[in-house]
């Protein structure tokens, strides 16, 4: 039983390291495209360089759906960009408490000290034929 749990737990860590390795490239891509932005756009505005928050094509910095547009059509949002800063910091926790709570993936699950393991019979499930007599 104790085996099943390790299998269990290597394959749960190896689903979080994939799903997570995923997700922050879709966020380091995100926060990529939000850099090249700050860079690109020249800024002639006297506002948004004595710290006002900045507004994006649409005039709002605030509204989901108006950041999920711009993140769409390619543009820069202040949303997704705190979103994409938290993503990060969040991916990096998990990833802490992976590292911390799930033993680290086997590397050769087949071989034992003496070589190879046998291979386990399989499992019947559960099933037990009987012998049913039916009298008259």
């Amino acid at each position: 039983m104790s085996s099943d749990h390790d299998a269990l737990l290597a394959d749960l860590r190896i689903l979080a390291d994939t799903v997570l390795d995923r997700v922050e490239a879709l966020v380091e891509q995100v926060a990529a495209q939000d850099g090249a932005s700050h860079t690109d756009a020249p800024s002639n505005d006297g506002a948004a360089e004595a710290g006002a928050p900045a507004q994006t094509a649409g005039g709002c910095t605030w509204c989901p759906l108006c950041a999920v547009a711009a993140l769409v059509r390619g543009e820069n949002h202040e949303l997704i960009t705190k979103l994409a800063s938290q993503l990060a910091a969040l991916i990096a926790i998990i990833r802490e408490l992976v590292a911390r709570f799930l033993p680290p993936p086997r590397t050769e699950p087949d071989t034992g000290p003496d070589g190879p393991l046998p291979p386990e019979p399989p499992d019947r499930g559960g099933f037990v034929p009987i012998s049913v007599t039916i009298r008259p």
